[in-house]
């Protein structure tokens, strides 16, 4: 009798129709037709019950799980150490709050400085697999960027189209890659990507999310989060805060633990929390009106400029009610506290990552925090691309002549 081999196949979250695994981009077929937009999404089956995390080899990473992920098992895997982050046990916010056990999610010392290159290394993997040449992203920054390096690793050709406003600094460090750089309006940025897609060369790093042009696979690697904090904590948090534009990392993330669940790797499912910027809180307005979908908001403009969309995606805003979570915003004034508050525990975080952060105070008046199982605040970029203004607290610059004595400075 021939073996069981482990499957993936593409399913409609709108009409349940299921796909052989291979490059649909366009979302639904069968929704298509009848004039809708069905999200298609990755599905796992197993020839045999995996590997337990704890008796995985290797180090902590996205090569560690590379039997539970898509993109294929060839040597060509294309990997830059991403995942294995740190989780680092909060040495001041926690403690001044009265959480015993608040702990960071450091992802800003991946390849790229961000949690986009768990996404992007198991798109590029199935690109690749699938014979693609070419990529595309739309993006504010961190995912840009994330392409752009995994990209010229796979030796493949790359397009990145960012709105207007976006740092120079940012199109700099992606256009060392050899990336070509599309600038446009932020209304237009995913309409470009998607008539770009439509030509059929291009394979679109784009997001999880209910639009003509889909990336069904990304969100895969996200799952990894799940699978790390249980290994490294040695059970499910109790509560998971993330920093949300759409919600993908978060979704990715439900999607690990619920595979946890079901393999016996874990007895619990944590609280997941969305982390907002006011007037970009699309997950909280959602839950507090009772809506099935994710409300669209107006677009607004806040120092959480890498997660300023009008609107979260329906799967994120799931796996809140699903794992018995929630949502959350804070004010400019309330985030910018929050980046000051990291430094002090040595983490230079950008302002949007820091949103987890920032929510602690409101979620501890909800009651909407565990206190007695350990609660992780995902930190998912580095501060170097968006800086903020320093502190006014921290010690003046001294100059020192060539010719005087510096002990008068040491007092």
């Amino acid at each position: 009798m021939a073996k069981k081999a482990a499957s993936w196949s593409l399913a409609c979250d709108r009409c349940g129709t299921r796909y052989p695994f291979g490059p649909l981009v366009h979302g639904c077929p069968a929704c298509a037709e009848k004039g809708t937009i069905g999200v298609l999404e990755a599905e796992f089956r197993p020839a045999k019950k995996p590997q337990a995390l704890d008796k995985r080899k290797g180090p902590l990473g996205l090569e560690r799980y590379r039997d539970l992920l898509p993109g294929g098992d060839g040597k060509d895997w294309i990997s830059l150490g991403e995942g294995g982050t740190a989780l680092i046990p909060s040495r001041h916010i926690g403690p001044e709050l009265g959480l015993r056990q608040l702990y960071f999610k450091n992802e800003s010392v991946n390849p790229t400085w961000s949690f986009k290159d768990r996404f992007v290394c198991v798109s590029i993997n199935v690109a690749k697999s699938c014979g693609f040449r070419r990529i595309v992203v739309a993006s504010t920054g961190n995912l840009g960027i994330s392409v752009a390096a995994y990209a010229a690793a796979a030796g493949m050709e790359c397009m990145f189209v960012a709105p207007r406003g976006t740092s120079a600094t940012i199109l700099e460090e992606a256009r060392r890659y050899g990336v070509r750089v599309i600038v446009t309006s932020a209304e237009r940025r995913l309409p470009v990507l998607e008539d770009i897609v439509r030509t059929g060369a291009w394979f679109p790093i784009g997001l999880f999310l209910r639009r003509a042009v889909q990336n069904p696979f990304g969100i895969e690697g996200y799952k990894t989060f799940g699978y790390e904090m249980i290994e490294q904590l040695g059970r499910a948090p109790g509560a998971v805060l993330f920093p949300c534009a759409r919600g993908n990392g978060l979704y990715g993330a439900y999607k690990g633990f619920k595979e946890a669940l079901a393999n016996g790797w874990s007895d619990s499912m944590p609280a997941l929390i969305g982390c907002q910027p006011a007037g970009a809180n699309s997950l909280e307005v959602s839950i507090e009106r009772g809506s099935e979908d994710a409300v669209e908001l107006p677009r607004v403009s806040t120092l959480a400029a890498s997660a300023t969309e009008t609107v979260s995606s329906d799967h994120a805003l799931r796996a809140i009610r699903e794992s018995r979570g929630t949502a959350a915003s804070v004010t400019d004034a309330e985030l910018l506290e929050a980046t000051y508050k990291l430094l002090r525990e040595g983490l230079s975080i950008e302002p949007s990552s820091a949103l987890p952060v920032a929510c602690l105070k409101t979620l501890m008046k909800r009651r909407a925090l565990p206190a007695d199982a350990p609660v992780v605040c995902v930190l998912t970029a580095t501060g170097l691309r968006w800086p903020v203004e320093t502190p006014k607290s921290v010690p003046p610059v001294i100059e020192v002549g060539d010719n005087e004595p510096v002990e008068r400075y040491l007092k």
